[in-house]
């Protein structure tokens, strides 16, 4: 089969490998369609903690079933199936206290190598993570499962209660998916900041109470101190981005950081807003089954648009040029047909 390995930063290479084999409780998917995303360009860029290179490249995706192991039950050769790229053990102390993303073996045996033609999935996804997937929901769609899940993973972590203003900073596919979906959550108004054209039109109709071009109108003058926002959920995964947050929040509120910075960097903080304004920090990664679940429902539901986020459909051997596309801002996610 055809498979796409990232070897280093900005070198990827289409290389034909043996086609997987099911061990004892694992699953191999034939894959169907396969998204880039952010994560996958941070990779592409400088390397990811969770990545390793060189090795099979690709996390989001859905397909439908190739081989089962013996010990497989519920799952049957070409049943469409959608889901993620890893699971929690179960009993560790992080996942006895359902904090599933905190699980100390998370990282273990992850399903990674979705930008190729089959795809092994292991037995701890297969028993937690792997769905069956409507025929009606096509693949293309059914791969935002795990984007989605981390967003619902995200509006967790924050108390929604009685907030009355929330601005949603930086307009990627998830600060996309947070507009989307904070509605669902909650009755404040939602604000949406980005730089991109064609993401804040995008944004423009969502029926947000404002769309803010930053570049025209920079969010630190338009609401500060008491007249800024209560909630403030930070997409951008830069530093400027994360200090941009935490000055328009306003006392009482809560910040939470959901695009990442590279491990070590440094962003400074103003004790007087933690202590004196009880301003609440917050950090998201990744999700739990639950959020999996919740994710399934929406998107099954029809309650997520998430057509507007494709930017375009190609093949494998275009994945370099998707990635590259999406740096220059020229694209929001690419859906990866592996068969093109």
């Amino acid at each position: 089969m055809l498979s796409a390995y990232l070897v280093e930063p900005r070198k990827i290479e289409l290389r034909e490998v043996p086609e997987p084999r099911p061990q004892a409780g694992e699953v191999v998917i034939r894959v169907e369609r396969a998204l880039t995303c952010g994560t996958d360009l941070k990779a592409y860029r400088r390397g990811h903690p969770f990545i390793p290179m060189p090795g099979p490249f690709g996390h989001q995706y859905a397909g439908r079933v190739s081989h089962v192991a013996k010990d497989v039950r519920g799952f049957e050769p070409d049943m469409p199936v959608w889901g993620v790229q890893s699971a929690p053990c179960g009993h560790c102390p992080a996942c006895t206290r359902e904090r599933y993303s905190l699980c100390a073996a998370l990282q273990r045996d992850l399903a990674f190598g979705a930008f190729a033609q089959f795809m092994r999935l292991p037995r701890r996804v297969v028993e937690q993570n792997l769905l069956v997937r409507p025929e009606a929901i096509p693949p293309q769609r059914a791969a935002f499962l795990e984007p989605i899940s981390c967003v619902i993973h995200g509006l967790h972590r924050l108390n929604l209660k009685s907030l009355e203003r929330i601005l949603v900073l930086g307009l990627g596919s998830m600060g996309l998916l947070f507009c989307q979906l904070l509605p669902r959550f909650t009755k404040g108004s939602i604000v949406a900041a980005g730089r991109n054209a064609a993401r804040l039109a995008i944004a423009g109709r969502y029926g947000l109470e404002r769309v803010l071009d930053v570049a025209q109108t920079p969010i630190e003058g338009l609401s500060a101190g008491s007249n800024g926002f209560d909630c403030v959920i930070e997409c951008t995964g830069q530093a400027a981005g994360w200090r941009s947050a935490l000055q328009v929040a306003r006392p009482g509120g809560q910040v939470l950081f959901f695009g990442g910075l590279p491990k070590g960097e440094r962003v400074q903080v103003d004790s007087f807003q933690i202590h004196y304004q009880e301003i609440s920090l917050t950090g998201s990664f990744h999700f739990g089954p639950p959020d999996v679940r919740q994710a399934a429902e929406l998107l099954a539901g029809g309650e997520v648009r998430v057509d507007d986020l494709l930017s375009g459909e190609m093949g494998l051997a275009q994945l370099d040029f998707a990635l590259r596309q999406m740096e220059a801002g020229k694209g929001i996610k690419y859906a990866i047909d592996p068969w093109a």
